[in-house]
């Protein structure tokens, strides 16, 4: 067993433990090889189940739509390459504009920088577009 203790960078005590350390734990069978090795090994599996995570629930690999093996092989590929577009484009917006940040998921990008609420508003026997927004307002 492999344990990490971290001082939190907020300071908070933790209700439980009645300290300010943020703890974590690798069980593991191998003896042969040196603890630092170890815990990059299991960062980096971590990090795959991460991308994994974010193709099945973002990218619609949680459920194949196609029923041969061939069609669900390209639909694969296709939706890789739209994660790895999607990574370049929010990367180079999260530079320009500052509430974006380039570790938002695809939903909370779609929600905060694409899905704005409107509303057709009659003022002066005109109909206008209200655009609604949290930190800046359209005119």
């Amino acid at each position: 067993m492999i344990a990490k203790r971290r001082l939190k960078k907020d300071g908070q005590v933790d209700l439980i433990t009645q300290d300010a350390y943020e703890y974590r734990g690798i069980l593991t069978n191998n003896f042969e090889t040196d603890v630092v090795a170890l815990v990059h090994f299991y960062n980096q599996r971590g990090r795959m189940e991460r991308q994994f995570d974010i193709l099945k629930n973002d990218f619609g690999w949680n459920s194949m739509p196609f029923s041969t093996l061939n069609k669900n092989l390209v639909f694969l590929y296709f939706t890789a390459i739209c994660r790895n577009i999607y990574n370049k484009v929010i990367d180079y917006f999260s530079q320009k504009v500052k509430t974006l940040k380039p570790c938002f998921r695809l939903k909370k990008f779609l929600f905060r920088f694409i899905i704005r609420p409107a509303k057709w508003v009659r003022q002066g026997r005109q109909l206008k577009l209200r655009i609604y927004s949290i930190d800046r307002s359209y005119p």
